[in-house]
């Protein structure tokens, strides 16, 4: 793919930073240009250090659906990251910086940067009601957008300005504003992708005309401004003096606009050429999948990210990883795993296997967009897991049960790949799978038997390195 953002420099150190769920990871790139046309972009890039810091979990209520967390907590993990890295390196050398946060993360700010509120997170599903007038003005006028379903952007703002409607002036903040906001000073100023769920038109590059009237609905006193979108890897701002002194950067050091979490494990991957696809299996299921035109369709939460010369086509599950992690903490698992023989898959998938469609609380974004759809579970153990250790017979429940779960999140997988061609997207060439899911050994050989399609290893895993390949 090629990028319309050019630096001349000759060589770049480049700092990535991808804000994940439950930690914050960080990758300094050495990359250097090449003057021959037809050289591969990245093919000479150096990681010269990676490191990562865990952050505290959202806080969630599963009775009213809600799932928030303070701001704070995402600039404490910053700080740490970048205390924790500078003494392996010496930050002075990095030119430029960029980050890329999870989809759909917003809350506001007043026009100093300060937040007025708790971020509603990407999975955070109350604004049902917002999400409803949403689908009645695009049906009205027969629109498409990426902003459906209650986890989109648009439904959490609205529902945070009703919650908020004392606060006369305010700014909508994704995650990835609000920290561009505390590195380089910049206030209401988003990234193109990160705008999708907002509404914004990625086609015609503009906000809609209908977005406004829901955004100010009964704000009497004064109207929301929508932010400026920039292309990601565009220029935003030379870092704050503040931040270089504190962490040891120089004042020349570019703060470049990033993009979403699922993007940047995209970039990571490798896939360059329409019908490359992408699995980015973390605490959700994001699908996407290049292609030359767009497509958009919210009956199957399917939207369209410009990106480069091409769209990516896709969409992001709830369904994931933090299904499995609400049953079974990091040791149970690793002892399922440890437990798990060849034929525990094979009697999985000796008969036809049973449909499953895993979720924590019910709400589904895509590969169905439906706000009330109902998990379907396997059967769960009727004892609990640690029992498993003395019997063999509670072992199998668990075993059988956690197999379930993998087999239904490799379902949701496949149905999401066949949704997108039905829909007119490329024929799959192949798919690269990134993210934490990726370590899973039953999870993967559970995957190769649900798609019927050529599975490619990735270049590099991580986020925070896919982010650094919008800058070149």
């Amino acid at each position: 793919m090629t990028n319309s953002f050019t630096d001349k420099t000759t060589k770049k150190v480049i700092l990535g930073i991808d804000i994940g769920t439950s930690g914050v990871r960080g990758c300094i790139v050495e990359r250097m240009e090449d003057s021959k046309a037809n050289s591969q972009p990245f093919s000479k890039d150096r990681i010269l250090i990676e490191h990562q810091v865990s952050m505290p979990i959202p806080n969630k209520n599963s009775i009213n659906r809600t799932v928030t967390q303070p701001p704070s907590v995402w600039i404490d993990a910053l700080e740490n990251l970048l205390f924790t890295m500078k003494q392996g390196f010496s930050f002075h050398e990095i030119t430029h910086i960029i980050l890329d946060a999870t989809s759909s993360t917003v809350l506001l700010q007043d026009f100093d940067g300060k937040p007025v509120c708790d971020a509603l997170m990407y999975n955070d599903n109350q604004s049902i009601q917002a999400a409803s007038e949403i689908d009645k003005t695009l049906t009205t006028y027969n629109l498409t957008s990426g902003a459906v379903g209650a986890s989109s952007t648009l439904a959490k703002v609205m529902n945070l300005l009703q919650q908020n409607n004392h606060i006369k002036q305010v700014v909508i903040c994704h995650q990835i504003d609000f920290l561009n906001h505390y590195l380089g000073g910049i206030i209401n100023i988003t990234d193109e992708n990160n705008a999708l769920k907002l509404g914004y038109d990625s086609v015609n590059h503009c906000w809609p005309t209908w977005i406004p009237p829901l955004l100010n609905k009964n704000r009497l006193e004064s109207s929301v401004t929508l932010p400026n979108v920039v292309k990601p890897g565009s220029y935003l701002a030379n870092i704050l003096p503040s931040i270089a002194q504190k962490f040891g950067f120089s004042e020349s050091l570019k703060l470049m606009a990033g993009t979403t979490d699922s993007i940047a494990g995209f970039l990571a991957s490798g896939a360059s050429w329409p019908g490359d696809c992408v699995s980015s299996l973390g605490s959700t299921l994001a699908i996407k999948m290049i292609a030359k035109q767009p497509v958009f369709h919210s009956d199957f939460g399917i939207y369209s990210h410009k990106l480069f010369d091409y769209w990516l086509i896709g969409g992001a599950s709830n369904s994931g990883g933090q299904v499995i992690l609400n049953f079974y903490n990091i040791e149970q698992i690793q002892y399922l795993e440890n437990q798990i023989s060849n034929q525990n898959l094979d009697d999985l998938f000796k008969n036809k296997p049973p449909y499953y469609y895993p979720l924590i609380q019910p709400g589904e974004r895509f590969p169905i967009c439906d706000a009330e759809l109902k998990p379907i579970l396997p059967k769960q153990p009727n004892k609990p897991f640690e029992e498993a250790y003395q019997s063999k017979e509670v072992l199998q429940q668990h075993i059988d049960f956690y197999l379930g779960l993998l087999l239904g999140l490799s379902q949701v997988e496949r149905l999401s790949y066949d949704k997108l061609t039905s829909l007119g997207a490329l024929v799959i060439k192949q798919i690269f799978s990134v993210g934490g899911g990726t370590k899973n050994k039953s999870w993967m050989q559970i995957r190769n038997r649900t798609l019927d399609s050529k599975m490619s290893s990735p270049i590099n895993l991580h986020a925070a390195y896919g982010v650094t390949r919008l800058i070149r």
